[in-house]
C-alpha cells in the first residue's frame, strides 16, 4: 500500500537532532528524573519519581533510529523511559495528602516546564523509537486473513508463556520470574489502558459499534488503578509475587519492550489521523493480554477459586474476541474502504511486531536471571580466555564509593563485571541480591537489564567487553533450551482455530 503514510519516520527529524538533544537533556534534568538512590529500588507508589539515568544522555546521540533487532539496547531503553515520563505528564495522579511537600511534588511534576518540553521532544522520540514499526500493511489482506493473524498472535503468546513458565519451574525460579513478569504486565496495565481510554473518549473508535470496540480500557477507576473483570486474577498474582504497589513503584525493572508497548498506544492515541491504526494496535494489545491471563490461570490455578477459574477458561475469551475483532473490521471496511483497512493493518502490524520483540526480550532476561549462577561460571571461563588470548581486550574500570547506586540500565555489548576490591550488590530483578566480593564476576549479555550498589567503603571493578563470537560459542555449548518451537506454535494455532470453529 504505497499510498499509506508511514506511522513513524525518523528521517524528517534528523536535521533537528542537535537542538532536540539539548531539549531532551533539559527535560531529563528535572529533579523527578534524576538517577536512583540506594533506597529507591522501590519508589513506594511515588508517581512523580522516575529515574531516567540522565547521565546516559551525555553520550547518547540518537543518530540511527531503533531497529527491531536493537529494541533491548540502551538508546531504546532511554527513549522509552523518556516517552512514558512525558506521556504521563498528562495523566493526573493526585497528591498523597494535603501536606505542603506532597503538593510541591505535584506542582513540580505537572508544571508548565515539563508539559512544554515534553510536547517539543515527543515527535522526535516517537519517530526515533518506532521508525521500524508499522510497515507491515500490504494490499489485498482480507478481514478473514486478519482474523487468522489474531489466532496466530494468541497462539504464539500461549506457546511462549507455557514454555517460559516451564523453564522457570525447571530452573527453580518460578516465583522470582513471576514477580518480574507481573512488573511488566500488571504494573504497566494502567498505562496501556489510560492511552486507549483517552482515545475512546475522544471518538477514535466511533467507526464501529460500541460493543465491537477494543476493550483494553475496560474497568479504569480513580487512582490510576486497574479494576477490569479479569484483574482479580492479576491482583492476586501481584500480591502473591510481592508487586502489589501502584504504578510505577517498580520503575527500574521495566524492560524497554514493555515500555514500548505502552508508548505505541500513547503515540497513536495522540494522533486523530491514526485512529484506524490505533484500532489495530489496541486489538493486538488486548489479544496478548488475554493470552497471558489464560496462561496464568493454567500456571497458577491456586490463585483462583473454582468459580473464577471456570469463568476464565482460555478458549472462551478468544472466541469472543475473534467475533468482535472481525465485526469491527467488517464495519471499517464497509464504511471507510481499503485505506482505513490498510491503516488498521499498520497498527496491527506494529502491535504484532512489538509483541514478538517483547516475548524475545522478556525470555532472554529471565533465561539469564534464572541461571545467574551459571553466568558467573561462564564469566570465569571467559576471564581465563581473556588472560590467555586477549590480555589487552577493551574494558572499562570503575572506582565507586559506598552506596554508589547504578540505576538499572543495559549495555550494547556483552560484558563481564569483575570485582578487584571492595563489595557490591548486583541485581536484575526486584528482590535479587547477588553479593560480589573480590575475585567474583558475572557475565552480562548484550541488552540485559541490571543495576548495582556498592556496600563497602570503596569498590574497584572492571568490565571487559566480550566479542559476540565468544558468547555464541557459550550459547552453542549450552543448547537452546526454552526457545519457542514452530511445531508448538502451529499446534496451538490449530487448537485455537478448532475451538473457535466449534463454538461459532
Amino acid at each position: 500500500m504505497e499510498h499509506l503514510i508511514p506511522l513513524f519516520d525518523f528521517s524528517p527529524y534528523v536535521g533537528a537532532r542537535e537542538e532536540t538533544l539539548d531539549l531532551i537533556r533539559q527535560f531529563a534534568a528535572h529533579d523527578a528524573f534524576r538517577s536512583a538512590q540506594v533506597e529507591e529500588l522501590e519508589l513506594d507508589e511515588d508517581f512523580y519519581r522516575r529515574p531516567l539515568r540522565p547521565e546516559d544522555l551525555a553520550f547518547l546521540q540518537f543518530k540511527k533510529p531503533v531497529r527491531a533487532e536493537t529494541v533491548s539496547r540502551l538508546p531504546s531503553l532511554a527513549s522509552q523511559r523518556l516517552l512514558l515520563s512525558l506521556n504521563e505528564v498528562a495523566v493526573a495522579r493526585l497528591p498523597r495528602d494535603g501536606g505542603g511537600e506532597a503538593f510541591a511534588h505535584f506542582d513540580a511534576y505537572y508544571g508548565e516546564r515539563n508539559q512544554v518540553l515534553g510536547a517539543r521532544i515527543r515527535p522526535f522520540l516517537e519517530n526515533y523509537a518506532f521508525d521500524f514499526a508499522g510497515h507491515e500493511a500490504v494490499s489485498g489482506i482480507t478481514v478473514d486473513a486478519y482474523g487468522k493473524r489474531l489466532v496466530n498472535l494468541i497462539a504464539d503468546e500461549k506457546v511462549f508463556w507455557a514454555e517460559l513458565f516451564e523453564l522457570l519451574q525447571r530452573n527453580d525460579y518460578l516465583l522470582e520470574g513471576l514477580r518480574f513478569i507481573l512488573i511488566q504486565r500488571w504494573c504497566l496495565a494502567p498505562s496501556r489502558r489510560v492511552a486507549v481510554a483517552r482515545a475512546a473518549a475522544s471518538g477514535f473508535f466511533d467507526a464501529v459499534a460500541p460493543g465491537d470496540q477494543p476493550r483494553l480500557a475496560t474497568g479504569l477507576s480513580t487512582g490510576f488503578a486497574v479494576t477490569s473483570p479479569h484483574d482479580t486474577l492479576l491482583a492476586r498474582a501481584a500480591q502473591f509475587a510481592g508487586v502489589a504497589k501502584q504504578a510505577h513503584s517498580y520503575w527500574q525493572f521495566y524492560l524497554p519492550t514493555s515500555l514500548a508497548k505502552c508508548n505505541l498506544l500513547y503515540a497513536l492515541s495522540a494522533r486523530p489521523n491514526r485512529a484506524f491504526a490505533l484500532f489495530g494496535a489496541a486489538y493486538a494489545a488486548e489479544a496478548e493480554a488475554l493470552a497471558f491471563n489464560s496462561a496464568l490461570v493454567e500456571a497458577c490455578p491456586h490463585l483462583l477459586g473454582k468459580t473464577e477459574a471456570a469463568a476464565l477458561v482460555w478458549h472462551d475469551a478468544p472466541r469472543e474476541l475473534s467475533g468482535r475483532f472481525q465485526r469491527a473490521l467488517a464495519q471499517i471496511e464497509t464504511h471507510y474502504g481499503v485505506s482505513a483497512l490498510g491503516q488498521f493493518g499498520q497498527g496491527w502490524g506494529a502491535g504484532e511486531k512489538l509483541a514478538a520483540r517483547a516475548r524475545w526480550d522478556l525470555g532472554e532476561q529471565l533465561r539469564w536471571l534464572s541461571r545467574i549462577e551459571q553466568y558467573c561460571q561462564f564469566a570465569k571461563q571467559i576471564a581465563l580466555r581473556v588472560a590467555l588470548e586477549c590480555p589487552d581486550i577493551d574494558r572499562e574500570t570503575f572506582i565507586e564509593p559506598r552506596e554508589m547506586c547504578s540505576t538499572t540500565h543495559v549495555h550494547n555489548d556483552h560484558r563481564l563485571v569483575v570485582i578487584e576490591s571492595g563489595e557490591m550488590i548486583f541485581w536484575g530483578n526486584l528482590g535479587m541480591q547477588l553479593k560480589m566480593n573480590p575475585g567474583d564476576m558475572v557475565l552480562i549479555p548484550d541488552g540485559r537489564l541490571h543495576g548495582s550498589t556498592v556496600v563497602s567503603d570503596e569498590c574497584t571493578y572492571h568490565q571487559p567487553i566480550i566479542p559476540d563470537d565468544w558468547i555464541a560459542a557459550l550459547s552453542a555449548a549450552g543448547g537452546a533450551a526454552g526457545n519457542t518451537t514452530a511445531h508448538a506454535a502451529m499446534a496451538m494455532e490449530t487448537e485455537i482455530q478448532a475451538e473457535m470453529s466449534a463454538n461459532s
